[in-house]
């Protein structure tokens, strides 16, 4: 059994739980052939970011991107504009990594806020009312809910 290193704090657990499920998606990229990266399984949804699931991981890494910069904006530091380019697995896997590592970067030496420390990051966001700790949940979630629809897709 691999040892994990739990980060601490209540951030350092929300960082910890954002990875594990990202990697549950990275898991899934890894097994799944080309064809079926690309194949279009919702044609007639209005939603273009759920067509295929290539559409949902370009959805899935832009919108991680969005939320660590709205981290950034709770703690008090600059946003970065950010690219990326997926074009197949590999490239998905990639992009997830990265912005993995872009989000604990732009949150290291903030593990342990109190609680009182993260309530003091609410503020309004274009998803409404958030703080950190809930902006993480929100994109914990986010994965855990695409991760399903591509699993969903993939029984078709």
């Amino acid at each position: 059994m691999n040892k994990k290193n739990f980060r601490t704090g209540a951030i350092g657990a929300l960082m910890d739980e954002y990875e594990r499920a990202a990697h549950d998606l990275i898991t899934i990229l890894e097994k799944l052939p080309a064809d079926k990266f690309e194949r279009i399984y919702d044609p007639k949804t209005s939603d273009e970011h759920c067509r295929s699931i290539k559409s949902i991981i370009n959805h899935v890494v832009d919108a991680a991107y969005r939320y660590a910069n709205q981290i950034r904006i709770f703690l008090a530091i600059v946003p970065v504009k950010t690219e990326f380019k997926i074009e197949n697995t590999n490239d998905a896997v990639r992009a997830i990594n990265k912005v993995l590592t872009f989000t604990a970067n732009s949150i290291e030496g903030f593990w342990n806020l109190s609680d009182d420390q993260i309530l003091a990051t609410r503020q309004q966001t274009k998803w409404g009312l958030y703080d950190i700790e809930m902006m993480f949940e929100h994109a914990i979630v986010h994965i855990l809910r695409h991760r399903r629809q591509i699993e969903k897709f993939l029984l078709q």
